[in-house]
């Protein structure tokens, strides 16, 4: 979407695991969800201090990560069974925000 940035992205992505963690039933993957939510913080944390650039491709390239994580979250949310393949994804959206990081430092 046009609109969209990585920021609103981001703070989606977090209200939303939120959301899924807890209506997750299991508790492993509630302790999942719960440590890649702090990872994401810590990835959202580092890049308002770093104060990225929208230009760049490492950006695209989040933005587009996490707004399919964003996505795969809202599915989950009504069928838990996702979750696994949720939180695989939301493995490959906190690299790509880690690599991002690097890219603006």
């Amino acid at each position: 979407m046009a609109n969209d940035t990585l920021g609103n992205e981001l703070q989606q992505l977090s209200h939303l695991l939120e959301a899924l963690i807890v209506k997750e039933t299991k508790p492993r993957n509630r302790k999942v969800l719960r440590d890649r939510l702090s990872e994401v913080l810590d990835a959202i944390q580092e890049l308002v201090e770093l104060n990225v650039a929208k230009a760049t491709n490492e950006y695209n390239l989040a933005l587009a990560n996490v707004q399919k994580a964003n996505s795969d979250i809202l599915l989950a949310i009504q069928d838990l069974s996702r979750v696994a393949a949720t939180i695989n994804q939301l493995a490959q959206v906190v690299d790509v925000l880690g690599k991002l990081a690097v890219a603006a430092a």
